[in-house]
């Protein structure tokens, strides 16, 4: 009986206790940051910058925002804050935290940092050192997911904000989600979130690199009959640079470099590439090669990682020596020549081809890395720290101190699987240049 008792008061509880919504917070009653921008303050030692979901049909504002319903703003719309449907507000603040309860006086609902998609901080902050301050509490607040993307902006966050516009659909938190996944199939920027980030910078085995941002101002494109075109690998850019006319002034493009707590430089979108190749993240890309039968023509080629890339570190001498191996599969798309580069003979002269430029630009980045930046952002550390028994050991051999000295060799192996959907290219008949 006792236990039939005892039975019966468990079952009351937990009857209960599930019923209880103390704590609920509604849906409706949020109000959704996508994009979160920091730079140095003017009345304060901070100044936050936030882009918040309106959930205006359409994407525009309303009248009660200063917006009129069309995406722009209307007739105070820019003054309300208003940039294509969401609400850009910007305050003055001791620290994040603060800041975000004085945005909040911008509208009635709660903020809500849960479904933010990046995080941008200026490169004047970079620059000096003072990330680690801000970033460290982020990582404690359980609204802060570690995937949100990580990026440094050239010039100001609050001005990259303002021009993350959206010219194609009217969810700009699915939008600003999307642009951030471009680096999958372009290969311009890097995979950088805060738990990556944050990770690198404790870590005495590599640093840190982030997403590279910056404002467009669409004047880079060159007028026609200005002079013969400059031989460029089609990423010889950083965030701001590239020669084009349309869209948002918005920009991702390239990789930000750290040496410990400090931005120390940067990363073109072409160079980013090759970093990836070099980390085995590089997912696909379309790169263009020269084509060793005719020099003044091209091979456009679509490049992936074919697995991870081989590793290996010696540290038995003053300094250590490092291998690496790469190793890349690809499709043609392009001949410009004609040549048949399809035969097996020929295929074997297009792959040695594109190797040797893929380790000319491996070098070449790994020399900048060691020589100009003195930042193992390579990881090679992960692999040289195996060959100690213990952390005392580790630490005591100073890696990151050593990286610079160490000895380098390269190793690149291409092969073409696939040639598009075309066996064979012919020249066109009567004409010097082939076709595709």
């Amino acid at each position: 009986m006792r236990k039939t008792r005892i039975l019966v008061l468990i079952m009351l509880l937990l009857s209960v206790l599930p019923c209880g919504c103390y704590d609920r917070r509604e849906v409706e009653d949020m109000a959704y940051v996508t994009v979160m921008g920091i730079d140095r303050g003017v009345d304060d030692r901070l100044r936050l910058t936030l882009q918040i979901v309106s959930f205006k049909e359409g994407g525009g504002g309303s009248t009660d925002m200063g917006g009129d319903g069309t995406g722009g703003g209307g007739i105070g719309g820019e003054q309300a804050g208003m940039v294509d449907g969401t609400l850009v507000v910007t305050v003055d603040c001791p620290s994040i935290f603060v800041g975000l309860n004085l945005a909040n006086n911008a509208t009635s609902r709660q903020l809500n940092l849960m479904h933010a998609k990046a995080i941008l901080f200026s490169e004047e902050l970079a620059r000096e050192g003072l990330i680690e301050s801000y970033i460290t509490p982020l990582t404690r607040y359980r609204e802060i997911r570690e995937t949100m993307n990580f990026i440094i902006v050239r010039g100001k966050a609050e001005e990259l904000i303002k021009e993350n516009k959206f010219n194609i659909g009217t969810d700009s938190s699915k939008s600003t989600e999307l642009i951030l996944q471009q680096d999958s199939y372009t290969g311009f920027f890097p995979d950088a979130n805060i738990y990556r980030f944050y990770n690198a910078l404790k870590s005495d085995k590599q640093q840190p690199v982030a997403v590279l941002a910056g404002v467009n101002r669409l004047n880079n494109l060159k007028e026609p009959g200005r002079g013969e075109p400059e031989s460029v690998t089609g990423g010889d850019f950083t965030a701001g640079e590239i020669p084009r006319q349309g869209g948002p002034q918005r920009e991702i493009f390239g990789t930000a470099v750290f040496a410990g707590t400090k931005m120390v430089g940067a990363l073109t979108g072409a160079e980013t590439r090759i970093f990836r190749m070099i980390t085995g993240e590089l997912e696909r890309a379309f790169l263009e090669t020269q084509d060793p039968r005719a020099p003044h023509m091209a091979v456009l080629l679509d490049v992936q990682t074919a697995r991870r890339p081989e590793v290996t570190v010696h540290i038995d001498g003053e300094a250590p020596v490092i291998n690496v191996k790469i190793q890349l599969e690809g499709a043609i798309l392009s001949i410009w020549s004609g040549t048949n580069y399809e035969k097996p003979e020929l295929k074997t002269v297009l792959e040695d081809a594109f190797e040797e430029q893929i380790k000319d630009q491996m070098d070449d980045l790994i020399a900048r890395a060691q020589d100009e930046f003195g930042s193992d952002i390579f990881g090679f550390g992960k692999y040289a720290a195996g060959h100690f028994l213990t952390m005392e050991e580790w630490e005591a051999y100073k890696w990151l101190e050593k990286f610079p000295q160490a000895g380098i060799s390269t190793e690149v192996d291409f092969v073409i699987r696939r040639t598009g959907m075309m066996l064979k290219t012919s020249p066109i008949a009567g004409s010097e240049g082939g076709s595709q």
